[in-house]
């Protein structure tokens, strides 16, 4: 009980020292009662929490009153973070809350590498991590040393991401994704069966399956006559070209 009165003075008076900016304030964070003990992370899933905590570089002698922009600055240095917000919970735990990036295409940089809905080029082994993602089309090198993608890649590459968290079903049939020669047109090639579907930049994902219900519909009719193109570009309709 009297722990927890301790605490709650110790609290109340720091608060009201770092609104005033008084020295107290640096006096009541050193206080044992303060250090941190615990942290509590929440959103890993590619990283570990020894990386985690290695990020935030935390030694004994640290307050849970000390600098969390400071925390959330090194956490976001690694490429794998697209968020991180830490937290304190009285009297000495942190509590992080991340979003890891999550690769959505491979793009040849020249060698194959995870990229994710901005571009950003993640340090994930695709061999290792086996992951069955499309290849992304880039048409210009990448500078050295850049670690995300520019101008349409980046764009074509935010599409990817739109569409398949929407419908990461049919992303799983996509061997590759290009931008046609409009700028406007996503071109996007299926393993099996060899199929191209055209879809307009910005459709929604409800056309994919209305592709795929047509295409299903073409094979039924004709086993093995494979069409060429599904092309999704016009409101409301869906146009089957063959091959010649």
């Amino acid at each position: 009980m009297r722990r927890d009165v301790r605490i709650i003075a110790a609290t109340i008076l720091l608060a009201g020292a770092w609104t005033g900016g008084s020295r107290v304030a640096e006096a009541v964070s050193a206080l044992d009662t303060f250090r941190v003990t615990d942290v509590d992370i929440t959103g890993l899933e590619t990283l570990d929490r020894g990386q985690v905590l290695a990020l935030m570089d935390l030694t004994g002698e640290t307050s849970v009153w000390d600098d969390t922009e400071l925390w959330e600055e090194r956490l976001l240095a690694h490429p794998l973070l697209k968020e991180a917000h830490v937290q304190r919970r009285i009297p000495g735990t942190l509590v992080v809350s991340l979003v890891e990036r999550r690769p959505v295409a491979l793009a040849p940089t020249p060698t194959l590498e995870p990229v994710d809905g901005d571009g950003v080029i993640l340090p994930l082994d695709p061999a290792v991590s086996r992951m069955d993602l499309p290849l992304l089309e880039v048409t210009r090198a990448l500078p050295p040393g850049a670690r995300r993608l520019a101008g349409w890649e980046r764009a074509l590459v935010a599409e990817v991401a739109r569409l398949s968290a929407a419908d990461p079903g049919f992303f799983q049939l996509v061997s590759e994704v290009a931008w046609g020669g409009d700028g406007r047109t996503m071109v996007v090639r299926l393993g099996e069966p060899n199929v191209t579907f055209l879809v307009a930049h910005g459709s929604p994902a409800s056309r994919l399956q209305e592709g795929l219900t047509v295409l299903g519909d073409v094979l039924d009719r004709k086993p093995g006559g494979v069409p060429a193109v599904i092309d999704l570009r016009y409101a409301d309709q869906v146009v089957v070209r063959r091959n010649p």
